[in-house]
């Protein structure tokens, strides 16, 4: 204690001495520079820790070793430059840390935390949000004052060894702690990871050895931020670096994005070359090729099947005998690939023969009125009958309400979920009432193996629970395709041309995500494709095709000329086996975010709002985990084509706007470039168009432009929308005329909405009522003016950071919307109004898509569920597929109690409610060695990290003794998974 006191005693006659005047200013400036350049030597270590931390943990992610040396000799050195100021900051106080100063500095801190964490609402309503930040700044206050008070007389050896186990523990919060989900609650722990760890060196200080450190490290700062431009160059060209340290680095990440906005990454160009490639592979059909003339044609296709679980491609368990036969006997496509892996798009892509993604973004709902096939086929003497489940409609309903109230185009439909033995029978039905004095064209979608996976007890699988009940479901639907074989045969006349494909695959883990719609992977875009074509011989094309190939292929078999608009091409050569030899074929595929271009056995995968593109081999690495990076040129080519691709639908889709346009409001970030000029043009409504683009892609290089824009054009709809842009880029300059453009203009107006928007981002509430009626119109089953995804994840994401109680109704109203159900579970949970717990609880009872239930029951949890969760929860945990975070938020929720059949302590006596298999959950950090009742089952598994599995047989109802069970467990019932809806009735629709 005497120790202690004589040095604060120590530390305060120096400060006197300072204040004084006894310590000349240049022995006070090269002292404040050492302890700056000792934060900077700390901040040196860390982020050699980083480099190797990340290097080692996501090593198989890197495409080589020379990845992390980029970004040791590139990234490293921009986020040393970067933290030169809060070096300075933390040296200022460190050198004085007065109790008062540095509890309000953490007190500040926590108001800016709960505002970002709690988003906002502190801006418009403190009844709301004042408890809370003002909680969040209490702690942060608290802190403070901790450490000014009991860690600063510590030991500087103390003080570093503190350092080190805090930082570290922050840094893995940061790695691990819900990514990307609170940007504010990260940079939080980017803040107490820099705090912490900038006393490590401390030992050193007054030493020699601790000047020479820090003066070495303070001039290394200084060179990276020289070096920092030229370094943020070369990296716009390491697409596949950057987007791992950007989702996986808490210190590098931030650095990306600096990275980024110095040196944005070339654009992706498209030239003649890529134009002629297109050209020459439309040109390349045989409208000779084949013949299908006089022939029904049957189109099969079958939901969230991929390729590589069909044993004709090679897939080890039986699943698919009938398709096996088909493919035996005809043509199968090994790299067949969807446009999209959502079921609305790339149906009704495969049906007009177009990409339909590019067509919304450019035309809105009137891309649906394309000529489909039934349509086409019905002018040259096809009768047409379709069979397929409303779930054909359910992503982006509202953007195919003419597909869905025209039924496609067929002459004859029967919408409705049909398990396949009523199918078969609805499609003999339909063939025994049609004459047979024209051919017919029948299409077949099966809603199997599409999740919650059941398993059909005539198609048993054991041994991978994992693949289990989705192989017994594609054992199911190729029955059907049997089936309908059978149907056909029954028919009577020449054979049929048969197709077989799917509308997307599926994930299950292969890229850390599940079911579909989020990635251009393999599992989620490359689907079977099979053709029987009677007197054609069998062969396997290896090149990639298109579903949306099919259309055009058919047309020209049947001696129809191609429309031009069509988007893909006809396939005849290759299935007649007379296409040129090395065709490399053509595929594209797109999500909201990423665009695949295959070409041979090359992939091309790019984030298209952050312009990285990533190449993989799948004849070398099929799982697609290691980038090739050893063929820049090839990156290149594709890069054009991609760029092409996009840029022939617009030619024709919307051909009086300039490419750049199309692109941009196909949410293409790699436009902002080519976007930038038109700001410029001559033309009144082309400036509008692009200061409206601008304002979508919020790009930070556009800001020049936009300034001179909101400046000085002669348009006032030009300066409005160009300063929107600017304030929503975050131009604090912008951010009045935004207030008063809100003020000015009409409820209701988009320029309003656009206004409203832009201020929630901020944190403003004011525009509040219009972002609510806005979602009413635009995102509701009464939508009066359909709105894009994107609009839909910025109005919630502003709903979530403004807590709106307000939205909660029309967000309710929303939930049927499985495109946007889990963001709208996100949000109701986040917004936390206990309104939202009975429609959740609702939802949740009879939520049949696995992905979602975990985001519902975390939802219920933050609306105030409690007891209310214990059935659903137990039922799921006890399904097929089984719910395994069931436990840990039953255990959040305190649900565990012996008599519910669960425990804290992993031992006791546990009631089950009924006799019969059941099944036991464990949280333990090892493998757990259950007993049940004196008896030690086999080995449990673990279905994910620190959740542990055991099967149990049947166990009478009643109490059961359980040990051994580590932290927590739950001994539940097994239990049926959730039917699909019942069939309607079958009638014979007036045949």
């Amino acid at each position: 204690m005497k120790k202690m006191t004589a040095m604060a005693r120590g530390a305060g006659s120096a400060l006197a001495s300072i204040v004084r005047g006894d310590v000349k200013p240049a022995s006070r400036a090269l002292g404040f520079a050492a302890d700056v350049g000792l934060v900077l030597a700390a901040y040196v270590v860390v982020l050699v820790f980083e480099n190797l931390a990340i290097g080692l943990g996501y090593r198989a992610e890197f495409a080589n070793s020379s990845e992390m040396g980029a970004a040791r000799l590139y990234l490293s050195p921009i986020a040393l430059a970067c933290s030169l100021p809060i070096a300075a900051g933390i040296a200022v106080v460190a050198r004085d840390p007065r109790p008062a100063l540095v509890a309000g500095l953490g007190a500040i801190s926590g108001v800016a935390v709960g505002i970002g964490v709690s988003t906002g609402r502190l801006m418009a309503s403190l009844a709301m949000r004042a408890p809370f930040v003002l909680v969040v700044a209490a702690l942060g206050g608290g802190a403070g004052w901790v450490v000014a008070r009991k860690v600063a007389p510590l030991r500087r050896g103390q003080i570093a060894l503190l350092g080190i186990f805090v930082g570290l523990g922050a840094w893995l919060a940061d790695v691990f702690a819900f990514p990307r989900l609170y940007p504010a609650f990260h940079l939080a722990l980017l803040g107490v990871v820099l705090v912490a760890t900038s006393g490590l060196l401390l030992p050193l200080r007054g030493s020699r050895a601790g000047r020479n450190v820090a003066y070495g490290a303070l001039a290394l700062a200084l060179l990276s931020a020289a070096w920092t431009p030229y370094a943020a160059a070369r990296l716009a060209t390491q697409d596949n670096l950057r987007r791992i340290l950007l989702e996986r680095a808490p210190i590098h990440g931030p650095a990306v994005v600096v990275a980024s906005r110095i040196a944005p990454p070339p654009p992706i160009e498209d030239d003649e070359v890529a134009t002629s490639t297109l050209t020459s592979l439309k040109s390349n059909g045989g409208s000779h090729a084949l013949s299908f003339r006089g022939r029904d044609i049957v189109l099969v296709t079958i939901d969230a099947l991929r390729a590589d679980h069909v044993s004709a491609y090679g897939y080890p368990r039986k699943t698919t005998p009938h398709i096996d036969a088909i493919a035996a006997r005809g043509v199968r496509f090994e790299r067949a690939y969807c446009p999209t892996p959502h079921t609305s798009y790339s149906i009704a892509s495969m049906m007009t023969g177009k990409y339909m993604k590019a067509l919304v973004a450019l035309r809105g709902e009137d891309a649906a009125d394309d000529e489909t096939w039934p349509v086409q086929l019905q002018r040259y003497g096809y009768r047409t009958g379709g069979f397929y489940p409303p779930a054909v409609f359910f992503i982006d309903e509202h953007r195919f309400r003419r597909m869905r109230d025209t039924h496609l185009g067929f002459e004859y439909h029967k919408e409705e979920f049909a398990g396949p033995a009523l199918r078969a029978e609805q499609v003999r039905a339909y063939l025994a009432a049609t004459p047979k004095d024209r051919p017919v064209f029948v299409w077949v979608h099966l809603f199997e193996p599409h999740e919650p996976y059941v398993m059909h007890p005539e198609h048993p699988f054991s041994g991978d629970p994992k693949f289990d009940a989705y192989d017994s479901e594609i054992a199911a639907a190729d029955a059907l395709v049997g089936e309908l074989e059978v149907v056909f045969a029954e028919r009577g006349g020449d054979q049929p041309v048969f197709i077989v494909s799917a509308d997307h695959g599926e994930e299950h883990g292969d890229h850390g995500g599940r079911y579909h719609g989020t990635t251009v992977y393999e599992e989620q875009v490359r689907v079977p494709l099979v053709v029987a074509v009677p007197g054609l011989a069998p062969r396997v094309v290896p090149a990639p095709v298109q579903t949306i190939d099919l259309l055009p292929t058919t047309l020209a078999a049947l001696d129809v000329p191609i429309p031009p608009r069509l988007r893909g091409r006809d396939l005849g050569p290759a299935i007649a086996g007379t296409a040129p030899a090395g065709d490399e074929g053509l595929a594209f595929a797109e999500t909201d975010d990423y665009t695949l271009v295959a070409r041979g056995s090359d992939r091309l995968v790019c984030a298209r709002k952050i312009a990285s593109c990533t190449l993989f081999d799948v004849a070398k690495d099929p799982a697609q985990k290691h980038p090739d990076t050893s063929r820049p040129a090839r990156v290149a080519e594709l890069k054009k084509l991609t760029a092409a691709i996009e840029r022939e639908t617009g030619r024709v889709e919307a051909s009086t706007l300039p490419d750049a346009l199309r692109r941009g409001l196909q949410g293409d970030l790699d436009a902002a470039e080519d976007v930038a000029p038109l700001l410029d043009d001559v033309r009144v409504d082309i400036r509008r168009l692009a200061a409206r683009c601008a304002f979508r892609l919020k790009a930070p290089l556009l800001v020049t432009q936009l300034r001179r824009s909101a400046a000085q054009d002669a348009d006032p709809e030009v300066r409005r929308w160009a300063a929107l842009a600017l304030a929503r880029i975050g131009e604090e300059g912008a951010r009045s005329a935004v207030e008063e453009l809100f003020a000015s203009s009409a409820p209701g107006s988009e320029e309003r909405v656009a206004a409203a928007l832009t201020l929630g981002e901020h944190g403003d509430a004011r525009g509040e009522g219009d972002l609510v009626a806005r979602w009413a119109d635009a995102f509701t089953p009464d939508t009066k003016t359909p709105g894009e995804i994107d609009e839909a994840r910025a109005l919630l994401a502003v709903f979530a950071t403004l807590r709106s109680k307000a939205a909660v109704p029309a967000l309710v109203r929303s939930l049927e919307d499985l495109r946007l159900r889990p963001y709208l579970v996100e949000t109701l949970g986040a917004i936390g109004d206990p309104r939202a717990k009975e429609p959740l609880l609702l939802l949740f009872a009879s939520e049949r898509y696995v992905h979602l239930r975990p985001l519902e029951a975390r939802a219920l949890l933050a609306v105030g569920a409690k007891t209310e969760l214990l059935a659903p929860l137990e039922r799921f945990a006890g399904v097929p597929e089984p719910m395994v975070e069931a436990l840990p938020i039953a255990r959040e929720a305190k649900l565990l109690a012996p008599e519910r059949g669960g425990t804290e302590g992993g031992s006791g006596k546990l009631r089950l409610a009924k006799a019969g298999p059941a099944r036991l959950l464990m949280i333990a950090t090892a493998e757990p060695r259950p007993q049940v009742d004196g008896v030690m089952p086999a080995a449990p598994s673990e279905v994910a990290k620190g959740l542990w599995m055991l099967e149990l047989g049947t166990l009478p109802a009643g109490e059961v003794q359980v040990a051994g069970a580590g932290a927590a467990a739950w001994l539940v019932p097994r239990s049926e998974e959730i039917p699909p809806p019942a069939p309607k009735a079958w009638d014979a629709g007036g045949l």
